[in-house]
């Protein structure tokens, strides 16, 4: 009987160190912090020759929000997830850099070493926060532009 709750607490302690998982049913719109936010993804891989440098696979990213109200200024960006096929890489923290372009337009920028496709689509989720009510917002096949 205590190998059992011993177990079951074990879990249960486990299971609240978890993250938020992703709900990749979601729109790239939500209602937020009494304002619509929406999401505009955009993602590039530099394709510019460089000289003694071998080409990679950096992926850059420029995810917009956008409000039809002022966005909460104690909004946080948690981690931006990209999937693509059964595969799915996370990016959080200091990678990612918040730009204020006015009120109601804010930009998540990241630039990633990441091993997808670029001839095939991706799912982009962000994560967001205000005052501990979490939100997803999620755009799906996402092109990957190529810049020259």
């Amino acid at each position: 009987m205590n190998k059992v709750a011993a177990w079951v607490l074990s879990g249960a302690l486990l299971g609240g160190c978890t993250s938020q998982s992703i709900t990749w049913q979601e729109t790239n719109q939500v209602e937020f912090a009494q304002s619509t936010v929406e999401l505009q993804s955009h993602l590039w891989l530099n394709m510019m020759p460089t000289i003694g440098e071998v080409q990679d696979s950096t992926l850059h990213g420029a995810l917009y929000l956008e409000s039809d109200t002022i966005l909460p200024a104690e909004l946080n960006v948690e981690r931006v997830s990209i999937r693509q096929g059964d595969q799915s890489w996370d990016i959080e923290g200091d990678l990612l850099e918040l730009r204020t372009h006015n009120q109601n337009k804010w930009e998540v920028a990241f630039i990633w070493e990441l091993q997808l496709d670029p001839e095939q689509t991706v799912d982009v989720a962000l994560e967001l926060n205000v005052d501990q009510q979490v939100e997803w917002l999620v755009e799906k096949s996402v092109k990957i532009q190529k810049v020259y």
